[in-house]
């Protein structure tokens, strides 16, 4: 167990720590609240886009439109992600409520703890299609979920068009649709661009982990905690079971490609749900405690994901 585990440790605590440096930060006085909210501006703007654009753009055409392996993905994803909206409607939540619940309990860390995970763990051929799940759940989560946000919490004539016009300069989804252009045109940028969006890319990830701390840490914990459990259920065992189901049964996928997708699927909260709360003053509280408690439990389910794929 002990070689399945390492890789585990060696990808999750290091995330974590940047949340508790967060936190620490927070409940010392170090940072203000406030500068939550500017690190999250930043994400959104700045970083995430350059991440997005960089994963994309050092792929093939061939590779970005991997057919039925994005339809794994996508597949899992909008399924797990209905499952989180229909026991939040139930529930009696409104219905922006319920789309932040669908995106928390669909939304997988791929870019900032698959990536680095599977490497580890597999290889640098696991990259690539760990990068390829992270490009599609972007696409398909963020793309659904800020159509759907910003049609119920701005409910006003035209709001399909507002929605959509809303998508489309979203920082969350034109630099990837840049992106797939140049590689279709097969277009080079200057080196210094890509290398400027890379040192951007870099920042994005502990920018917003540790922005997330810093807003946990003027939660109270429980409280985050049991508003959360449902969707951080639904990510850690509804969302990997429907991927397995569908790269191992339903779809002929390369068996490596399909381990890699239910690996990254098993992962926790990603923390850029938290930017889109916040965005929206929507759960921001749910969705920040809801990465936390997702990522600690993750060091085990992870685990217990990669021990029972060992043999694959």
């Amino acid at each position: 167990m002990e070689p399945t585990l390492a890789p585990v440790l060696g990808a999750v605590l290091p995330v974590f720590g940047l949340v508790a440096c967060g936190y620490l930060a927070g409940r010392f006085g170090l940072v203000t609240q406030a500068s939550s909210h500017a690190l999250n501006q930043f994400v959104y703007a700045f970083a995430l886009p350059a991440m997005l654009f960089v994963a994309v753009y050092r792929g093939s055409l061939e590779e970005i439109l991997s057919g039925y392996f994005l339809l794994a993905v996508i597949g899992a994803t909008l399924a797990t992600a209905a499952a989180g909206f229909a026991l939040s409607h139930f529930a009696g939540a409104a219905p922006a409520e319920s789309t932040m619940r669908a995106l928390n309990a669909s939304f997988a860390n791929t870019g900032y703890l698959g990536i680095p995970l599977v490497t580890v763990a597999y290889g640098e051929r696991a990259a690539l299609p760990a990068a390829l799940a992270t490009v599609a759940t972007n696409i398909v989560s963020f793309a659904l979920a800020i159509v759907c946000l910003e049609l119920f919490v701005n409910p006003r004539r035209g709001g399909v068009r507002r929605a959509l016009a809303g998508v489309a300069r979203s920082p969350l989804i034109w630099p990837i649709a840049l992106a797939v252009a140049l590689v279709a045109l097969e277009v080079k940028v200057p080196l210094p661009v890509e290398r400027f969006a890379s040192l951007l890319a870099a920042a994005a990830g502990p920018c917003a982990l540790f922005a997330i701390g810093l807003f946990v840490s003027q939660l109270s914990i429980r409280a985050g905690a049991a508003a959360s459990w449902q969707s951080s259920v639904l990510k850690l065992v509804l969302h990997p079971v429907l991927m397995a189901l569908a790269a191992f049964w339903l779809l002929p996928i390369d068996p490596f490609w399909a381990k890699i997708a239910v690996v990254c699927a098993s992962l926790p909260l990603g923390a850029t749900a938290f930017v889109l709360a916040q965005r929206y003053q929507l759960l921001e509280a749910e969705t920040s405690t809801g990465a936390v408690v997702s990522t600690t439990a993750s060091i085990l389910t992870v685990s217990l994901v990669m021990a029972l794929l060992a043999g694959r």
